[in-house]
C-alpha cells in the first residue's frame, strides 16, 4: 500500500466562503502555447514574498471561471499564489474551433503554463504545485509525470480514461457518438466543425448525458457567461482513446488524489487503484458526487488541499 487513505464524513455546510478582496490581488497574464496566446489570472497573497504557486485549469470544455476562482481566492488568503488559465480555444484564450477538447494539445498547454509561471519573479519557482479536477485532473497527473521539477500534484475526481463519456450509451449510442466524431473531423476543413452540446437538453446527443451531471455542470456556469454549450464532436474520438497515465511510476513528487464515492464520471475505485500505484500519494475519499467539491463539499475538500500543501517542500 503506497497511499495514505482518509475517508471523510458527509459535508454539513453548503457553499464555500469567499475571502475579502483585501487578502489578495489578481492580475491578468498571457503565455504562448505552440504559437497561440493563452489567458490566465495570477492571484497573489497580500504581504507574502515569493509564495508557492498552484497552477489550475478547468473541467472538460470549461473555462477558468467555472468554480476555480473561489479555490484561487482561498489559496491566496492562506498565503499561496494561484495561476488559473484557459486552454487554447477556450475562455479568453485564442484559437479555433472554440471549446475544442484535445488531450495532447491541452497537456501541451499545461506545460506552457508551468513554464510561463516559472518566469514570474514574484513567486517561488521551486514550489509549483499542479491542481486539476475531472479531465484536468488527469492532465495534471500526466504533466507531473513528465516534469520532474514540480513540487506536487493534486487531482480531484480525476478522469483517468474516457469511459465516463461513453458510460450508459450502449453499443448503439457509442457508435453514434463515434460517427459524429468522424463527421466532425471530415467536414471541419471545408464546412467548419460539427458540434454537439456539452450537457444539452437531454433530448439530443451530448457529451454528458446523465441528468444529474448535466444539472451540476450547468451550475458551474457563471451568470452572464459568454460560454456556449457546444464542442466539436471529435471530442468523442479523443476520449475514446484517452488514458491519463501510461507509467504511474514516473510521478515521483507528492500527490493528493481526491475521490468521490458517488462520482458519476470518475469512479472512486479507479482513483484508489491509481493511488496504490504511486510512490508518494495521499488518497482522500469523500461521500460526494463529481462536482460537489465546488459547492457542498468545498470546505472539506479545501481543508485537505491546504493540509497537503503544507507538507510539500522544495
Amino acid at each position: 500500500m503506497s497511499a495514505w487513505r482518509h475517508r471523510g464524513e458527509l459535508p454539513a455546510a453548503r457553499g464555500p466562503r469567499r475571502p475579502s478582496h483585501f487578502d489578495y490581488s489578481r492580475v491578468s497574464l498571457t503565455f504562448t502555447s505552440d504559437g497561440t496566446d493563452c489567458a490566465g489570472w495570477l492571484y497573489r497573497p497580500d504581504g507574502v514574498e515569493s509564495p508557492p504557486v498552484v497552477v489550475m485549469a478547468g473541467e472538460l470544455a470549461a473555462d477558468r471561471r467555472f468554480g476555480l476562482r473561489t479555490y484561487a481566492e482561498r489559496l491566496a488568503e492562506a498565503g499561496y499564489a494561484a495561476f488559473l488559465f484557459d486552454y487554447r480555444n477556450t475562455g479568453d484564450s485564442d484559437g479555433e474551433p472554440r471549446n475544442l477538447v484535445d488531450p495532447e494539445r491541452q497537456v501541451a498547454d499545461w506545460h506552457a503554463a508551468v513554464e510561463g509561471v516559472r518566469e514570474i519573479p514574484e513567486i517561488d519557482e521551486r514550489r509549483i504545485v499542479l491542481w486539476g479536477a475531472g479531465l484536468s485532473g488527469g492532465y495534471a497527473l500526466r504533466v507531473a509525470a513528465e516534469d520532474r521539477h514540480v513540487a506536487g500534484v493534486v487531482a480531484q475526481n480525476p478522469m483517468l480514461d474516457g469511459s465516463a463519456v461513453f458510460g450508459g450509451r450502449g453499443v448503439r449510442g457509442t457508435l453514434s457518438a463515434l460517427v459524429a466524431g468522424v463527421r466532425d473531423k471530415g467536414q471541419s476543413r471545408l464546412l467548419g466543425p460539427y458540434r454537439v452540446p456539452v450537457v444539452g437538453d437531454g433530448v439530443s446527443m451530448s457529451v454528458f448525458e446523465d441528468p444529474s451531471v448535466r444539472v451540476a455542470y450547468r451550475e458551474l456556469v457563471s451568470p452572464g457567461s459568454a460560454w456556449r454549450d457546444e464542442t466539436p464532436a471529435r471530442v468523442f474520438l479523443s476520449m475514446f482513446r484517452y488514458h491519463a497515465l501510461s507509467d504511474p511510476d514516473a510521478i515521483t513528487c507528492p500527490a493528493l488524489l481526491v475521490a468521490g464515492t458517488r462520482d458519476e464520471l470518475s469512479p472512486a475505485d479507479d482513483v484508489a487503484a491509481l493511488a496504490d500505484e504511486l510512490t508518494n500519494a495521499t488518497l482522500v475519499e469523500l461521500p460526494t458526487a463529481h462536482f460537489d467539491h465546488y459547492d457542498s463539499a468545498f470546505e472539506q475538500t479545501f481543508g485537505h488541499l491546504l493540509s497537503f500543501l503544507q507538507t510539500v517542500r522544495e
